[in-house]
C-alpha cells in the first residue's frame, strides 16, 4: 500500500472518529437536561410516556432525559389583569364588572401564584394543561375573571369606591382561593346616606354554609385549590368607572361628605353646648365655692370678733371687779384706820374749822365795849370763847390742854 493510500485511510478513520465523538456529544446532550433552581421540569418518557417531575427547589442540576420530552414551568408567576401598559401585556387586560346599582367599572390588579410543590399535583396540572402559557391563560385567567366578575353584584358602585373597598378585595381573594359564592337575591329598605330618605335596594349576598371555607357556600371548588396552586399578594390597583357612574359617584361623595361634615358640625355644636354647660356649671360651682369660702371667712371673722368682744367684756368686768375690790379695800382700810385712831383726823379737821369759825366771829366784835357795866374783871368775850371751845372739844372728843395749848 502506498503512502497515499495510507494517508487516505488515516483521514477516513479520523473523520469517522470525529463523527462518532460529535454523535456521542449529541446523544449525551439529548439524553440529559439541567434544572434551574427557579423552575420545575416535567419529563415525558420517550418509550412509555410516563411523567417525571424535577423541582428546582428540591433537586436542581443535571438530570438524564434519554430522549424524553421536556416541559419547563416557572415556580412563581405574577399574573396581571391591568389596564396599564407597563403592567403585564401592552393591552388593556382589566376585568369589567357590573355593580348592584347598575353601574359598571373596569377593575385592575394582580396576583402572584406558585406552582404546586407536590409531584402528583404537578403531574395532574401538566397532564391537563401541558404548558405554563396554558395554565396562565386557561386556568389562572379564568379563575380570576370569574371571581372578580362575581364580586361586583355584592355591592354598589359607591360602596366599591368608598366604604366597602376592603370588602371588594377580600371577596375577590376568597373566591379565587376557594371558589365563587353561591348567592341569593333580596330587597331591603335602607336609608340613603345623602338624602337620609328610605329607599329600596336590591342586594346580592353569599349564602352561608358553616361547613364551607370561611362560612360561605360555593358554586364549585376553585381549580387553584384543586391543583394546590398557592395564590398570594392579590391586589386591586384601580377601578375605572364609566363616565356617568364616575360623575354620579363624585356627586354622591360630595353630598355624602357634606352630610358627614354637617353631622360633624352638629356634633361639634352639641359638644360645644355640653362644654359650655359644663363650664357654666363649673363657674357656678366655683362661685358657690367662693361664696362658701367668703361665708366661712365671715363666720370665722364674726366668731373671732365675738371672742374678742367676749374677752374685752370679761376683761372689763374683771377690771371693774378689780376696781370695786380695790375701792372696797381702800374704804375698808380707811374705815379700819379711822376706827383705830378714833377718827382723829376728822375730829382735828372739824376742830380746826370750829376754831376758824370762832376766830372769825370774835374778829367781828369790838375788843373794848362802848359801855362797861360793873367791875372790869376780865374779858367776857374770851371767857365765852373758852367755854365754846371747851364744849366743841367735848363734842369732838378732843382733849384741850389749859392755856390753849
Amino acid at each position: 500500500m502506498s503512502n497515499v493510500d495510507k494517508a487516505i485511510g488515516r483521514g477516513i478513520r479520523f473523520v469517522v472518529i470525529a463523527a462518532l465523538v460529535v454523535a456521542g456529544f449529541i446523544a449525551v446532550g439529548c439524553s440529559g437536561t439541567t434544572v434551574d433552581a427557579h423552575e420545575i421540569v416535567v419529563k415525558q418518557d420517550f418509550a412509555d410516556g410516563a411523567l417525571q417531575v424535577w423541582d428546582g427547589r428540591a433537586s436542581p442540576g443535571w438530570h438524564a432525559t434519554w430522549g424524553g420530552r421536556i416541559t419547563r414551568y416557572p415556580q412563581s408567576v405574577t399574573y396581571w389583569f391591568s389596564s396599564r401598559v407597563d403592567e403585564g401585556k401592552t393591552i388593556d387586560e382589566s376585568i369589567r364588572v357590573r355593580f348592584n346599582d347598575g353601574g359598571h367599572g373596569n377593575i385592575s390588579g394582580s396576583l402572584r401564584y406558585d406552582m404546586p410543590q407536590d409531584l402528583d399535583s404537578m403531574k395532574k396540572l401538566h397532564a391537563k394543561y401541558g404548558s405554563a402559557a396554558a395554565i396562565d391563560k386557561e386556568l389562572i385567567a379564568q379563575v380570576v375573571n370569574k371571581s372578580v366578575y362575581m364580586t361586583g353584584p355584592l355591592m354598589s358602585s359607591r360602596e366599591s369606591y368608598a366604604e366597602r373597598r376592603n370588602d371588594l378585595i377580600n371577596f375577590i381573594t376568597d373566591q379565587i382561593l376557594f371558589g365563587v359564592y353561591r348567592t341569593t337575591h333580596r330587597t331591603a329598605k335602607e336609608l340613603d346616606p345623602v338624602s337620609n330618605q328610605e329607599k329600596t335596594v336590591d342586594r346580592v349576598e353569599p349564602l352561608a354554609d358553616t361547613k364551607a371555607p370561611n362560612g360561605f357556600s360555593r358554586e364549585e371548588v376553585s381549580p387553584i385549590s384543586e391543583f394546590n396552586i398557592r395564590a398570594s399578594n392579590i391586589t386591586i390597583n384601580g377601578i375605572a368607572y364609566d363616565e356617568a357612574v364616575e360623575g354620579q359617584i363624585k356627586q354622591q361623595q360630595a353630598a355624602y361628605s357634606a352630610v358627614q361634615q354637617s353631622m360633624v358640625d352638629a356634633r361639634k355644636a352639641e359638644q360645644a353646648a355640653i362644654t359650655a354647660k359644663a363650664q357654666g356649671e363649673a363657674e357656678a360651682a366655683r362661685a358657690r365655692a367662693d361664696q362658701e369660702v367668703k361665708k366661712a371667712q365671715a363666720v370665722t371673722e364674726a366668731e373671732q370678733q365675738r371672742d374678742v368682744a367676749k374677752l374685752a367684756l370679761e376683761t372689763a368686768q374683771l377690771q371693774k371687779q378689780t376696781s370695786i375690790t380695790q375701792a372696797e379695800g381702800e374704804a375698808k382700810a380707811k374705815q379700819l384706820s379711822q376706827q383705830a385712831n378714833n377718827n382723829l383726823e376728822q375730829k382735828l379737821a372739824a376742830w380746826v374749822e370750829v376754831n376758824k369759825s370762832y376766830a372769825a366771829a370774835m374778829g367781828a366784835q369790838r375788843q373794848v365795849p362802848d359801855i362797861q357795866i360793873g367791875e372790869g374783871r376780865g374779858n367776857n368775850m374770851s371767857d365765852l370763847q373758852a367755854m365754846l371751845m371747851a364744849s366743841s372739844a367735848k363734842q369732838l372728843q378732843v382733849q384741850v390742854q389749859p392755856g390753849g395749848k
